[in-house]
């Protein structure tokens, strides 16, 4: 599969199932661009799960968001393109910038870990297969073989069923922080001091 089309199809799934968060309002361009300076910056990871040439599932993680903000300017009239009709509104504008904000650490405890698991999708379609968990387990491999001991998850306070899913699979709930004002989010930290079992 060409990686432009894995690109696209991943920020479908961004947009259709992760519909509760801000990036998603911003849309599949500005999303797909977004997944691709992941997928090729040197501090962070694509990993997708493919069935008879469709993605049903990815996970993203890296190391901080500023050298994937780097690498989607060298796309400048992408970017600019799949920005211009958020620019034109001041409140969505306003968020772009708490985002920014965000990303360079600025609202987040100073003790928690730089490296986080950014984004994580299963098509509805294949739920209760298990795939999140491989997907999971996947990224912590990656970090593990990178040399991270420990990832932070930042999670909306009011998405339930994420909450019960990242305590499943082994994380804690260490903090709570305010990435768009007036929505309370709730900061997990996932220790990888041993080796996990990959699910079957």
């Amino acid at each position: 599969m060409e990686r432009r089309d894995v690109y696209q199809q991943v920020a479908r799934l961004h947009v259709d199932n992760i519909n509760q968060g801000f990036l998603a309002t911003l849309g599949t361009g500005f999303v797909s661009l977004m997944y691709q300076a992941i997928d090729e910056a040197p501090a962070s990871v694509l990993l997708v799960e493919e069935r008879e040439g469709r993605i049903i599932g990815f996970v993203a993680g890296g190391c901080g968001m500023g050298a994937i903000y780097k690498r989607m300017l060298r796309s400048p009239v992408r970017l600019g393109l799949a920005l211009l009709p958020s620019l034109m509104r001041p409140a969505r504008a306003l968020r772009i910038l708490e985002i920014l904000r965000y990303s360079r650490g600025h609202s987040l405890p100073s003790h928690l870990p730089e490296a986080e698991l950014l984004s994580i999708a299963v098509d509805a379609s294949c739920r209760g297969q298990k795939i999140a968990e491989r997907l999971y387990r996947r990224l912590e491999e990656y970090f593990r073989n990178v040399g991270v001991t420990s990832f932070r998850i930042i999670v909306g306070e009011v998405l339930a069923p994420a909450h019960r899913f990242y305590l499943r699979m082994g994380a804690v709930a260490t903090d709570k922080v305010e990435v768009h004002e007036g929505e309370l989010s709730v900061v997990y930290v996932q220790e990888l001091t041993h080796a996990r079992p990959t699910s079957t």
